[in-house]
C-alpha cells in the first residue's frame, strides 16, 4: 500500500484521543514482520484457492 493511502486510512480510523508517535513513522516499513505467516497464507491460497461462500 502506498504511503499516502496508509496515511489517509490511518487518519480516517483514528479516534480523538489517539496520537501516533512521529518517531515511529516509517521505522517498520521494510521489516518482514510476520513474514512466515504471510508465506504460509500465500501457499495455502495457491494450493487450495479462495473459499467459496
Amino acid at each position: 500500500m502506498k504511503t499516502a493511502q496508509k496515511e489517509k486510512v490511518t487518519k480516517k480510523k483514528q479516534q480523538k484521543d489517539y496520537k501516533i508517535n512521529p518517531s515511529l513513522k516509517g521505522k517498520y516499513d521494510n521489516e518482514p514482520l510476520f513474514q512466515d505467516k504471510v508465506v504460509r497464507a500465500n501457499h495455502i491460497l495457491k494450493t487450495a484457492g479462495l473459499p467459496k461462500f
